[in-house]
């Protein structure tokens, strides 16, 4: 017979894992350093609120003193249909969003950025007297800092012109938009409503040009005496007159293009862009309150450091 042998193994005590252990050590850890850290700042409370009292009064005395911003905005509708012997024909065969991009070139281009500088009352011919540190800074652009270099007031404008106007345009809705950011209200307007002039001004040439060109074919075609003729001259004569007029001072310039269903002027807003006053007050608020807390908190440690040397050192005999 077989006998079969059951040994009985004693039951082992299961071991908790060490994560349990681990998690609530973390806990019990992160629960006595909060504690400590609200103690700490119960017991330095005053140092607290005087750093931050201290960061308001400083906030309020350099807002005022902050340079306001203001901005303009004027929008453009490109013309997207074409006028040909009094017809018009919608420009199917071209894409919308390729010629309103065009357009957006056309407006970030040198020649309307010197147009507008000369609007502007910037000269070109215009040569400022330099002193000698003025020359030998000059020398030092042209050597190391090139790009840097504006030889005039005139391209110092343009330059400021081509960093600081922002010319978007939406492809969807077929929108251009220009802006401007100076330091009043009636600069930013300024700056913008000439853009949207000179913009004006060049699609007139064009357009001036184009009837050149059509009335020279109807003289050939038909004569001089010719309707067609006739009519191509009178537009011709119309698209002078509104060139002429797009030479006039400002304001004229102004109110004929405020008129024109293609742009929206801009106009001045005196509600300044920034500084913004509120971020200003809160952000200074908050990092005062983080500071008073960490420099509570550096010297509480130090304080307990401190008190553990002394408490360890050695006594003399």
């Amino acid at each position: 017979m077989n006998v079969q042998l059951k040994v009985d193994h004693p039951k082992r005590p299961r071991k908790r894992s060490s994560l349990q252990f681990g998690r609530s050590d973390y806990r019990a850890h992160y629960e006595e350093m909060a504690v400590r850290t609200l103690r700490t700042i119960v017991r330095h409370g005053r140092f607290i609120v005087l750093l931050v009292a201290l960061a308001f009064a400083f906030a309020c005395i350099i807002i005022p003193l902050m340079p306001r911003k203001y901005s303009a905005e004027a929008l453009i509708y490109p013309d997207l249909v074409s006028r040909e012997q009094g017809k018009v024909v919608a420009l199917a065969s071209v894409d919308g969003a390729a010629i309103v991009t065009g357009e957006a070139r056309l407006l970030r281009s040198d020649p309307i950025l010197r147009a507008v500088a000369r609007r502007l009352g910037q000269d070109p011919k215009a040569t400022p007297s330099r002193s000698w540190a003025t020359r030998g800074l000059d020398w030092f652009r042209d050597a190391y800092l090139p790009e840097t270099r504006n030889h005039s007031p005139f391209d110092r404008t343009v330059a400021m012109l081509r960093n600081k106007v922002v010319v978007m345009n939406d492809t969807r809705s077929y929108l251009i938009s220009i802006s401007f950011t100076a330091s009043s209200a009636e600069e930013a307007a300024q700056v913008v409503n000439a853009f949207v002039i000179e913009y004006l001004r060049d699609k007139i040439r064009q357009r001036r040009l184009n009837k050149e060109v059509e009335l020279r074919q109807q003289l050939a075609v038909y004569g001089e005496k010719h309707p067609k003729t006739l009519q191509a001259l009178a537009e011709l004569d119309a698209e002078r007159a509104a060139l002429e007029a797009a030479t006039n001072p400002q304001d004229v310039d102004r109110e004929e293009a405020a008129d024109d269903q293609s742009v929206k002027m801009a106009v001045p807003n005196h509600t300044p862009t920034s500084p913004k006053g509120l971020a200003i007050l809160g952000l200074s608020l908050l990092s005062a309150l983080l500071a008073g807390i960490g420099l509570a908190i550096w010297r509480d440690r130090r304080e307990m450091e401190r008190k553990h040397t002394v408490d360890y050192q050695p006594h003399p005999q």
